[in-house]
């Protein structure tokens, strides 16, 4: 396993970074080990969908595995117009 040193970090943001892994019931550690691990995760997952056609690789996953039972009705685009009025919602 890596090992990550962060020199020059501000006492206050320390504080307040121990504050919010206690609040998380973890250490300060667990805290940053665990915000590296979801950035990363999200990054990589915005690259791929940015970069490529999740779609595309379903479907060649879906191929391979041999998964089956889907057909065009299974999700079914719902028909919509441009001009289509919604409903107004009331938030009181």
């Amino acid at each position: 396993m890596a090992t990550l040193t962060i020199r020059k970090l501000d006492d206050e943001v320390m504080e307040q970074f121990k504050e919010i892994a206690r609040r998380h019931n973890r250490s300060a550690e667990a805290e940053a080990r665990s915000l590296l691990e979801e950035f990363t995760a999200e990054h990589i997952a915005r690259y791929e969908i940015e970069h490529h056609n999740f779609f595309d690789r379903i479907r060649t996953f879906m191929e391979e595995e041999g998964v089956t039972g889907f057909d065009d009705n299974e999700l079914p685009i719902i028909d919509r117009q441009e001009d289509q009025e919604r409903p107004n919602i009331d938030w009181k």
